[in-house]
């Protein structure tokens, strides 16, 4: 609601009021004083409204508040892919079970984004900020204290519950309130957050679990969202009109079931193998469940997800190849760890500083492809895709020919991140575009969802892979690790080789009668 709009309003509350004196039946102007005070208690709501882009006061600093906090939540997502080893040792568990503390995070975060939609129609923005900050700070400090696998995952947990809350709404915010055109460059910024946060986790929690300890990576997280949290009474605002329509319990159900389903199955994967039937029945149910999910939000009275005003196209495959790719690099970060600290001999420390050089390359082109976005669009999507393409197939040939090194790892790496930045900022911003602005929410439930899903999907498919193939025909090392290995960069060539070939139809089919800026080329 902008501020003429709000000027408007006020006005006629004036015309109202002036009616009321000049009004002498007693009755009339009862009715009158009523409606007056009924619509000064609308203007109250209605000024919480923003929408005016940077020149909104609240804008910036709300912005700088919510990625503030938002980094660490989701620097918390991979900060557990390093200590992987350590945890091992620690708690006396088995590396598949460990791996639960990031896939039952990313699980919970998955399912909780498929309701973000609906939190963001039914609570104002400041109440889900300081809930989001409650439940993340509380779920760090029993990682703290965690003496136990099971306390361990139960603040995970917490944690999965509090990131789920606040990271959709970040692209609330950008897309209501930013100007239309500087959308990519703000929408980069999130995205830097996001990836960069994911990519920086390793190299950060390395540091500190090599000189003290795996329990100070999460002692880490609280100061800053806790500040922010604080600082968040005064900066963060409300900027969804609100609704009453009510819960659809068989959404829930379905969408539990979905996605939970699928994690759960994947999550056994690695302990028991995909011919076990607690990974493919969980995995069968999950999938028929998200199925219904979508198809039942089609029908439904009160969906969950208003699948009806997505419905172009250009939305969904969108979604489709920014999370795809996305979630590439959670895969990696679930395994490379772990095999330089294990086939390379290196400690923890090492291994986070080894992914540094990719996590400052994707933090630094995030921006970069915000700003391709905005001068074209994803016209030049399909570049990202074929340099994470260049860097699966580099690593797959080292594995190969048993020439994986520290430099090797590094490099690939490296590469891939550059390519991952522009294929997140351009893909997710002009997904999160396309919608009409009253079904942003419901464009960031599904984005926000469809990524945390990938992502949990990703990380659990290629640790399975990774303690699986013993021994390959096409690999000349005999290590168990790098034969996984290798399966797993084949996996991300097949995934790009389709994606960009996908991508580049798009981008001619698309343009073919679009501008750079997205609108229809005038007929000759």
């Amino acid at each position: 609601m902008t501020s003429i709009e709000l000027k408007k309003l006020e006005d006629t509350s004036d015309v109202v009021s002036n009616a009321t004196t000049l009004n002498e039946n007693e009755n009339v102007c009862v009715n009158i004083i009523a409606e007056n005070k009924e619509q000064k208690l609308n203007d109250v709501h209605i000024k919480k409204v923003g929408g005016g882009g940077p020149d909104e006061p609240k804008f910036i600093p709300m912005l700088i508040t919510f990625i503030s906090v938002l980094f660490f939540t989701v620097l918390n997502e991979c900060v557990a892919t390093v200590m992987y080893t350590d945890l091992v040792h620690d708690l006396n568990k088995n590396l598949t079970t460990i791996q639960w503390v990031t896939t039952a995070f990313v699980l919970v975060l998955a399912i909780g984004m498929v309701f973000s939609s609906y939190t963001a129609k039914h609570l104002y923005l400041r109440t889900i900020f300081f809930t989001a900050v409650i439940f993340f700070v509380s779920g760090s400090f029993m990682c703290v204290i965690a003496h136990s696998f099971i306390v361990l995952l139960i603040g995970r947990l917490i944690q999965g519950v509090g990131t789920a809350l606040l990271m959709p709404q970040i692209s609330n915010v950008i897309v209501i309130m930013s100007p239309r055109d500087r959308i990519g460059f703000y929408n980069g910024i999130s995205m830097l957050v996001i990836i960069s946060g994911s990519a920086l986790g390793p190299t950060i929690s390395g540091l500190i679990t090599k000189f003290l300890g795996w329990r100070y990576v999460f002692a880490l997280l609280i100061p800053i969202p806790l500040i922010g949290g604080i600082a968040g009474y005064w900066t963060i605002g409300n900027i969804i009109e609100q609704d009453d329509t009510k819960l659809d319990i068989l959404s829930v159900i379905l969408a539990i079931l979905g996605y939970g389903g699928i994690s759960f199955g994947l999550g056994n994967s690695g302990d028991y193998g995909f011919s076990s039937p607690l990974v493919y029945v969980p995995i069968i149910i999950g999938v028929i469940s998200l199925l219904s999910f979508f198809i039942w939000e089609n029908h439904c009275q009160n969906p969950i997800v208003n699948m009806k005003s997505l419905g172009r196209p250009i939305f969904y495959l969108n979604v489709f190849l920014s999370t795809f790719d996305d979630a590439i690099l959670i895969g990696w970060l679930a395994i490379l760890p772990f095999v330089i600290q294990n086939y390379l001999g290196q400690n923890s420390l090492i291994s986070g500083l080894a992914l540094l050089p990719g996590g400052v390359l994707n933090a630094s082109l995030n921006i970069v492809g915000g700003k391709i976005y905005d001068s074209s669009r994803f016209k030049y999507g399909p570049v990202g895709i074929g340099l994470i393409l260049i860097a699966g197939i580099f690593l797959f040939i080292m594995c190969v020919v048993d020439g994986v090194k520290l430099w090797v790892i590094m490099l690939g790496y490296a590469v891939s991140n550059i390519g991952l930045p522009i294929v997140g900022s351009v893909y997710s911003t002009a997904a999160m575009t396309c919608v009409p602005p009253q079904s942003t929410p419901h464009a960031a439930a599904i984005f926000h969802s469809f990524f945390q899903l990938f992502s949990a999907l990703s990380s659990a498919v290629y640790i399975a892979l990774l303690n699986n193939f013993n021994d390959v025909p096409f690999n000349s090392s005999k290590d168990p690790l790098i034969n996984g290995s290798s399966v797993c960069f084949l996996l991300t060539i097949i995934i790009c080789s389709v994606t960009v070939v996908i991508g580049i139809i798009w981008s001619i089919v698309y343009f073919k009668d679009h501008d750079n800026n997205g609108n229809l080329k005038k007929k000759k």
